[in-house]
């Protein structure tokens, strides 16, 4: 088992490659959680290439190191795997993912899964960009009907 993990712009990037273990799939977690700890990424991107799928998730505490990884600000993680039977895995961990509603996808090709981290964080910023405006909108109105606005007027 070999991994790498970067720190990218906008996100973070966690590489694994010849994962043969659940013991494997656990330390390569442990190390995107403490990782991802640290730099703060908003988003993760998990990608798992020549590998063997995990379907029991659950008994082997995976799903807990998906929370993890979310609760150390990364608002949504992507799972990309390299073969029909990893992509099927990582659809389960998906569910499972959505039932504790973490922002979890996952997806076939690298591609869609950035497509999908930035046109998400598109949203994030013009949502917080609307925010902005509508306090400082707030703001503005609560100006202009305060009495001492009035006084400097006249």
């Amino acid at each position: 088992m070999a991994y790498r993990i970067t720190a990218e712009p906008d996100y973070l990037r966690a590489e694994l490659f010849h994962r043969e273990t659940v013991e494997e799939t656990q330390d390569f977690l442990r190390a995107v959680v403490r990782d991802n700890a640290k730099l703060r990424r908003p988003c993760v991107l998990i990608l798992v290439s020549v590998s063997k799928p995990i379907f029991k998730v659950v008994p082997h505490r995976l799903i807990e190191y998906i929370e993890e990884i979310a609760g150390t600000s990364a608002n949504q993680i992507a799972l990309v795997g390299d073969t029909r039977d990893l992509h099927s895995s990582h659809e389960y961990i998906e569910l499972l993912a959505r039932q504790r509603r973490l922002n979890v996808r996952c997806f076939r090709d690298e591609r869609a899964a950035l497509q999908w981290l930035k046109d998400r964080r598109r949203a994030e910023d013009r949502r917080k960009l609307r925010e902005w405006r509508e306090q400082n909108e707030r703001r503005e109105q609560v100006r202009r009907a305060s009495p001492e606005s009035h006084q400097l007027a006249g």
